[in-house]
């Protein structure tokens, strides 16, 4: 029984970061696009991609960026 609410925590941390990662992914991209906006959206729409907004675009990323972690490993010298 205790696996499975270990398992039960997991799998809710996992579907929570990934939701607050979409929502700060959504926010960054509505901010780019207020200065940025139409040079990356013309720069997309030469590959085929329109139709987006910049805040559709940021949530996309924030989402897919969710499932990548970091990792950061240091060398000593001895």
């Amino acid at each position: 029984m205790e696996t499975i609410g270990k398992l039960l925590v997991y799998a809710i941390t996992f579907f929570c970061l990934a939701l607050f990662s979409t929502i700060i992914g959504m926010l960054i991209g509505w901010i780019v696009g207020w200065l940025f906006g139409e040079t990356i959206l013309a720069f997309l729409a030469c590959f085929g991609i329109s139709g987006f907004k910049m805040w559709q675009i940021g949530a996309c990323l924030g989402f897919i960026g969710s499932f990548f972690g970091r990792n950061i490993s240091v060398k000593l010298r001895n």
